[in-house]
């Protein structure tokens, strides 16, 4: 059974348009650990913007500490739950096969384009030596993600878990060379669970049948499933220290996620507790 619940101790998100990918991959974040040189130069797009959210979140926990070092994440797990992740590298391998026969494929379409790649990136890339897994894929990633981040919590060695959920906003048509198309958006989320924070979001998993009365769960997306930007938004609202952004359906205080077989991933927000405790960079 998955642990039932846990705090999050920082959290972030980033959007990145296709047009500003370049430019994302080389930037870098301060108070963040930084990247190898050229780390994201072949990766694919879901990881750069999935890292960037995690760097953000770092940023966040260290500008909270006297020392600038902030809580240890180095023994955390990492769990990344990218929706349709690799497409388009995939698209343009196939591409100029066709064009150019084999000398044309890249070596790096494997490694950057598999499932585990942004869990593996996040890990190596930031010094994160906790177990790391992909989980999910597909449109299921979302749901799959919470579930396998609050299982692994109560694995031993496990001081925390780093939860990493990417999507395109809208799935991008591709042209014939397999290019997203400029205006495309792609979004990435970073939570970091740790059972001994105290900070003013904490993540559940409830299987009460009340759950059915609750309005909270995000709207579905075009294709009939959640919407990480519907996530995103509830994480900015958890940030402003006011909350004079709410929604009026509701109270701005919770974001639900209904699973396929009768449970709930709820997030609370403890309004005596909100503060400035996530960054939201638009990087393009």
């Amino acid at each position: 059974m998955p642990h039932s619940a846990c705090p999050v101790a920082v959290h972030a998100s980033v959007t990145c348009r296709a047009s500003g990918m370049a430019g994302l991959r080389e930037a870098s974040v301060p108070g963040a650990p930084p990247l190898p040189s050229r780390f994201l130069r072949h990766a694919d797009e879901h990881t750069v913007v999935g890292i960037r959210a995690v760097q953000e979140a770092l940023a966040t926990l260290g500008s909270r500490s006297s020392n600038g070092s902030g809580g240890a994440t180095d023994r955390f797990a990492v769990v990344a739950g990218p929706c349709n992740a690799g497409r388009p590298a995939s698209a343009r391998t196939l591409v100029n096969l066709r064009d150019g026969g084999p000398v044309t494929v890249s070596p790096h379409v494997v490694p950057q384009c598999s499932l585990h790649a942004l869990a593996s990136a996040v890990s190596v890339g930031l010094g994160i030596h906790g177990p790391n897994i992909g989980v999910g894929g597909g449109p299921e990633a979302l749901f799959e993600a919470f579930i396998t981040a609050l299982s692994l919590l109560d694995e031993p060695g496990v001081e925390g878990c780093w939860l990493v959920l990417t999507a395109w906003d809208d799935e991008p048509t591709l042209d014939d060379r397999g290019d997203v198309p400029a205006e495309a958006v792609c979004r990435g989320v970073a939570l970091a669970l740790d059972r001994a924070a105290a900070g003013s979001l904490r993540l559940a998993l409830r299987t009460a049948p009340a759950i059915a009365a609750l309005d909270d769960a995000p709207t579905p997306s075009q294709h009939g499933h959640p919407s990480l930007g519907t996530l995103s938004a509830f994480l900015d609202r958890a940030a402003a220290a006011d909350g004079a952004d709410r929604e009026p359906s509701h109270d701005g205080r919770g974001w639900s996620l209904r699973l396929g077989w009768g449970a709930m991933v709820h997030l609370d927000l403890d309004p005596a507790r909100l503060g400035a405790q996530a960054r939201r960079r638009d990087a393009a």
